[in-house]
């Protein structure tokens, strides 16, 4: 299909999702179903052999532990859910679907964006016509989440495609609406960039210091690579953290309460450590637009590039001579700038 775009402003997270299938409808995606579930809503699409799976919360918790019994929801709440799989069966749940990426104790992993009970500021839909889907949601002035997904990461050599999905908050604050004692991007500051170490958590006297990382990103490797396919930039070998057997990483780790040493292994692979804070042009207005390379540990203790999202690159250019929002020409090429990353808006 070709690229697309579309923006207007939401009523609620189930009108968003509605508003979201109908637009992914017309970009070619199949549609299994999209109904109410619970008090909110949701929908199961494919293209190509890739399934996404979508949940609107409404005051609910929605990432069940199976097995076992409860959520793993720090809370009920609102926001859209997300994971892929490689079938859809309307004889099971929404969070059940074939293929999908498990945490260790065998429960769904996946994550989402964190949204308020009504209206949003606005939503951007872009797919830059090779089927890498992204939304972005300014959930109130300047504060914005995003996720998103693709059918596979611009090629490493990779022997067969890897389709991914990322999104600004994991499944344990997805949904979550109480008090906050910390910012956390995508629900109370703007979200940090896609395919990146984002969400810290769990500051708690289980763990004192800043160094739980929730999966926030996932890619499907191939079945030489590790025999679970799905990978997972969990900072915790445990469940909790939604840790799915085999480590995911990224370039970049730009929030600052990720600790420079310890558990998201910096100093193993290629990365932008040394570039933070430098992404920009003060002489020129023209934006440095970096790729959000993705790792996936190997058997033998080392990291393997697997590619990185074709559409979303990593930006320090807002607040340095251009606007959130604001639509620029890189490279004969049109991206529209978010704080910390830039979009491909070829339409």
């Amino acid at each position: 299909m070709a690229a697309a775009y579309q923006t207007g402003v939401s009523s609620s997270p189930t009108n968003l999702l509605q508003t979201l299938v109908t637009w992914l409808v017309a970009q070619g995606w199949t549609s299994d179903s999209s109904v109410s579930d619970g008090s909110g809503w949701r929908a199961h699409l494919h293209k190509s052999g890739v399934y996404v799976n979508l949940r609107a919360a409404a005051n609910e918790s929605i990432w069940p532990k199976t097995p076992g019994g409860g959520n793993w929801d720090a809370g009920a709440g609102y926001g859209i859910g997300l994971y892929l799989g490689d079938g859809y069966s309307g004889a099971s749940g929404w969070s059940q679907q074939s293929g999908r990426p498990l945490r260790i104790d065998g429960s769904v992993s996946g994550c989402g964006m964190n949204l308020p009970s009504g209206s949003v500021a606005a939503y951007h839909f872009f797919d830059d016509g090779s089927d890498n889907i992204t939304i972005v949601v300014e959930r109130s002035p300047g504060i914005f989440a995003q996720m998103g997904w693709g059918l596979a990461l611009a090629n490493a050599g990779n022997p067969s495609s890897f389709p991914y999905f990322h999104a600004s908050t994991s499944a344990y604050r997805n949904v979550f609406s109480g008090a906050l004692s910390q910012n956390l991007g995508g629900i109370n500051i703007t979200c940090w960039p896609p395919m990146s170490h984002a969400d810290v958590d769990l500051l708690t006297t289980i763990f004192p210091n800043p160094s739980e990382v929730h999966a926030t990103c996932f890619a499907k490797v191939d079945a030489t690579t590790w025999s679970g396919r799905w990978i997972s930039d969990a900072s915790r070998l445990n469940e909790g953290a939604g840790y799915t057997g085999r480590l995911l990483r990224c370039a970049l780790k730009d929030n600052p309460a990720v600790p420079d040493s310890g558990p998201m292994d910096e100093g193993e692979f290629v990365n932008f450590k040394f570039v933070r804070g430098h992404a920009y042009q003060s002489a020129f207005t023209s934006p440095i637009l970096l790729p959000l390379h993705v790792f996936c540990e190997m058997a033998t203790a080392r990291w393997a590039r697997i590619g990185y999202p074709g559409a979303i690159f990593w930006s320090e250019g807002v607040g340095h001579g251009i606007s959130a929002g604001e639509i620029k020409a890189v490279g004969g090429l049109n991206y529209m700038f978010f704080p910390k990353f830039a979009v491909r808006k070829a339409a």
